[in-house]
C-alpha cells in the first residue's frame, strides 16, 4: 500500500538531439543546420526527386528515437518533416536540392538570358535591326540533362515575332515554357565593375557575335592595355574581363570595345592592402598580476598593438574571462628564443591536466568563457572588408604520437594512439550575422567547444565568402584538402594558404584566422605535448 504512494516528480534532463551526418545516394552535398533543425540534400540534375534514398544517418545522442524510419526511399519533391525523441521531441525537416543548368542562347545576343524558373519564362535580348521572324537559336536547355524531352527542335524556334511555347517533360513531368525574344536598344555597355586589391572584374553586356575587346589604363596615363581572350569569359552576350596585376588604392579607367563601337570609360578604385594587426605578436603584455600573456598591449603607443585583436583559450581578455589559465594550464604563449621576424613569436602548447586535454591555440576573436572543466567557449571573428588571396605565415611543429583521445570525435573521424598528433590553421572570410552565429558584432562567431552544433564548416557554411585550411603532420603538411605534402616540420617554414573563394562579388565583414597544435583538440584528442610556433602572419593580395 505505501509502494502505492510513491510517485517520481524529478523533471526530465533536456537532452538536444542532432543528425550529425547522412549519406544520400547520388547527393552531391548534404547540409546540415542544427539551429534550424534541418538537413538539406542537394542532388544531381537526374535524381528523380519522389525517389531519394537514404544510405545512412548519425545522431550525437545515442538513445535518439525518429518519428518516421529515415533509411531508405523518400519523396522528396516537398521538404519531408519528422521527430527526434529524447526525453523530449524535436521537429526536424529533410529537404532535397536539385540545381540544374539551364540556358537558352540566340545569334547575335546582348547580354545574359533571363531565365524565371517559378514562372517557366525565358528572356534574350537581341540589337536593333534584328530580324524576330527569322532568329537563330544556337543552342538551350531547359531540364535535366540527358533524360528531358522537348516539344520543339532549335529549328522549329524561328519565328519570336510573338512568344514560343515549349513542352518540357523529364520524370514524366511535363512543364510548358513561354519563350521571348525582345529589341534592346543597347549594343555594348559595362554593367559592373568589381574592383579588388590587386584585380578587378569587369562586366559588359555587347553582341555575341562580335569581337569585344576590354581595355584599361591606369588614370591619368596615355597607354591603354588589352585585356587577354583568355582572361575573358562569355554567357551568350555577357562577358566578365579579369583584369590583373593593378595597384592598391589606385584609380583605373575601363571601356569596351564591340565591332565599331565602344562604351565611355567608366573609373574604378582598387581596395587597400590592409596588414592583419600585429601579424608578428611583437605587442604583447602580462595579464594583471598573472604570469601569462594577453596579446596585445594597451601601453605600445602603436595602434595596431594598443586593442586585441589576437585572443587565446589562456583567457586573457579585456573582460577578464577565466580560461585555462585559472585551472593553472597556459596553452598558449610567447617565445623570445625562436622566431622568424622581430622580437618573439608565439607559441601554442598542447596541454593536459588530470586526463583531460587542452590544445594550444591562438585566433582573431576572444575567448568567452569555461563550460566547466568540460571545454571553452570562443567568440571568432574580427571586423574586415578586404579581400586577400592567401594567407602566409611561418610555424614550427614538434609533436609524437597521440596520446589522448576523447569521448566523442567528427563525424566519420577515427583514431588511434598509433596516430600522430596535427596540427592546423584556419582562416575564412565572411558576412557572418553575430544573431544568427551567437557572437558578438565584433567577434560574431561562437563556438561551445562541448557542442558540435556550434561548430562551423567554413567550406559549406553559407555566410562564408571564402576560405582556407593547412593542416601540419610530423613530416609534411595538407593545403585545403590536397595530397599531403612531405616536408621537414621541426623546423620554421613558411606556408601559403590559399583563400578558396565561393563569393566573388560580395565584400566580407570579418575575418578569422585559428591556428591550433591539437588538430582534434575541441574533441579533447591529441598529443599532450605537441607545439605549434607562429610568426609573420600577413596576407597576400
Amino acid at each position: 500500500m505505501l509502494a502505492g504512494c510513491i510517485h517520481n516528480d524529478l523533471p526530465y534532463p533536456i537532452v538536444v538531439p542532432n543528425v550529425t551526418s547522412m549519406t544520400v545516394q547520388d547527393a552531391v552535398n548534404v547540409e546540415i543546420d542544427y539551429e534550424a533543425r534541418q538537413v538539406t540534400v542537394y542532388v544531381s540534375e537526374t535524381t528523380d526527386l519522389r525517389n531519394v534514398v537514404v544510405q545512412s544517418v548519425a545522431f550525437d545522442v545515442d538513445f535518439t528515437k525518429a518519428s518516421i524510419p529515415l533509411l531508405g526511399n523518400h519523396d522528396l519533391t516537398s521538404p519531408l518533416k519528422f521527430t527526434l525523441t529524447t526525453y523530449q521531441d524535436y521537429e526536424w525537416t529533410l529537404k532535397a536540392v536539385r540545381p540544374v543548368e539551364r540556358y537558352f542562347k540566340v545569334l547575335g545576343q546582348i547580354g545574359s538570358t533571363i531565365i524565371d524558373e517559378h514562372n517557366l519564362r525565358v528572356i534574350a535580348m537581341v540589337a536593333e535591326g534584328t530580324d524576330l521572324g527569322n532568329v537563330t537559336v544556337t543552342s538551350f536547355k531547359l531540364g535535366p540533362k540527358d533524360i528531358t524531352t522537348y516539344s520543339k527542335t532549335p529549328e522549329q524556334m524561328k519565328d519570336f515575332n510573338e512568344v514560343q511555347t515549349v513542352d518540357v517533360t523529364a520524370f514524366g513531368v511535363t512543364e510548358r515554357w513561354h519563350i521571348y525574344v525582345d529589341i534592346t536598344d543597347i549594343s555594348v555597355e559595362i554593367s559592373k565593375v568589381n574592383p579588388w586589391t590587386t584585380s578587378a572584374y569587369v562586366t559588359a553586356m555587347a553582341s555575341a557575335d562580335k569581337e569585344n575587346i576590354f581595355r584599361y589604363r591606369q588614370k591619368g596615363t596615355e597607354q591603354w592595355s588589352e585585356v587577354p581572350e583568355s582572361d575573358v569569359t562569355a554567357d551568350g552576350g555577357t562577358f566578365v574581363a579579369y583584369i590583373r596585376g593593378l595597384m592598391p588604392e589606385t584609380e583605373y579607367e575601363v571601356m569596351v570595345a564591340s565591332g565599331d563601337e565602344s562604351t565611355p570609360v567608366t573609373v574604378f578604385t582598387t581596395a587597400p592592402a590592409t596588414r592583419i594587426p600585429n601579424g608578428s605578436f611583437e605587442y604583447a603584455s602580462l595579464v594583471s598580476g598573472s604570469n601569462y600573456y594577453k596579446f596585445y598591449d594597451p601601453s605600445c603607443g602603436v595602434t595596431e598593438g594598443e586593442t586585441m585583436f589576437w585572443g587565446s583559450g589562456n583567457g586573457e581578455g579585456a573582460e577578464g574571462v577565466n580560461g585555462s589559465a585559472a585551472m593553472g594550464i597556459i596553452i598558449t604563449t610567447i617565445d623570445k628564443q625562436n622566431k622568424v621576424d622581430g622580437k618573439q613569436s608565439v607559441c601554442a602548447v598542447t596541454s593536459q591536466m588530470a586526463g583531460i586535454l587542452a590544445a594550444g591555440n591562438i585566433f582573431t576573436g576572444q575567448f568567452a568563457g569555461l563550460v566547466g572543466t568540460e571545454g571553452g567557449k570562443v567568440n571568432f571573428g574580427r571586423p574586415w572588408s578586404t579581400r586577400p588571396v592567401a594567407l602566409k605565415l611561418h610555424c614550427r611543429y614538434t609533436t609524437s604520437n597521440i596520446d589522448i583521445i576523447g569521448k566523442k570525435l567528427p563525424p566519420g573521424v577515427s583514431v588511434t594512439k598509433e596516430d600522430y598528433d596535427r596540427a592546423q590553421i584556419k582562416v575564412a572570410l565572411g558576412c557572418w550575422d553575430y544573431r544568427k552565429y551567437g557572437g558578438t558584432k565584433e567577434s560574431p562567431v561562437h563556438v561551445n567547444t562541448t557542442d558540435a552544433g556550434t561548430f562551423v564548416d567554413f567550406g559549406k557554411d553559407p555566410s562564408t565568402i571564402a576560405n582556407g585550411d593547412l593542416i601540419i603532420h610530423k613530416d609534411g603538411y595538407y593545403l585545403n584538402g590536397s595530397e599531403k605534402v612531405s616536408a621537414a616540420t621541426g623546423e620554421w617554414a613558411e606556408y601559403t594558404i590559399p583563400l578558396v573563394y565561393h563569393d566573388l562579388e560580395t565584400l566580407p565583414t570579418h575575418i578569422i584566422v585559428s591556428c591550433a597544435s591539437s588538430q582534434f583538440g575541441d574533441y579533447f584528442t591529441g598529443c599532450s605535448s605537441s607545439k605549434l610556433w607562429i610568426d609573420a602572419v600577413e596576407l597576400v593580395y
